[in-house]
């Protein structure tokens, strides 16, 4: 019996993943955006803007890539760069793809929980998905 209700458990659980869904582009964008790049940004006054990077040199099918970049900077002239990341489409982590280590905050888990709830994603996919874009 006790072989019965494991298989029960894992059965459940593949269910669960299997009925996931990925993240948008609009919602890796809302990742990045309430990121600590991006508030570290919109509090010296500036905003954070974002091109979606296409290499087909990047893992396209797990991941979103994005240029981030200064609006204000932009319009003026200078150094617009902020930097390159990468926001997972199955688990909604984001990465940092210079500095090549996953990136967080408390706002961003919370915006991570909402979005992570309406596509079903739980830990069980986070832990197979959760590889990193590098």
């Amino acid at each position: 019996m006790p072989l019965l209700l494991v298989f029960c458990a894992l059965s459940g659980q593949a269910q669960t993943a299997g009925d996931t869904t990925t993240l948008t582009a609009s919602e890796a964008r809302i990742l990045v955006y309430v990121s600590p790049v991006g508030a570290k940004l919109r509090a010296s006054g500036f905003d954070a803007a974002m091109e979606r990077q296409t290499n087909p040199q990047l893992n396209q099918a797990d991941y979103y890539y994005f240029w981030v970049y200064n609006a204000k900077r932009r319009q003026s002239g200078g150094s617009v760069t902020i930097g390159y990341y990468a926001v997972n489409k199955h688990t909604g982590q984001v990465w940092d793809t210079d500095d090549k280590k996953e990136i967080s905050s408390r706002l961003m888990r919370g915006v991570q929980a909402i979005i992570r709830e309406s596509h079903r994603i739980d830990q069980a996919t986070i832990e197979k998905y959760g590889n990193r874009p590098f």
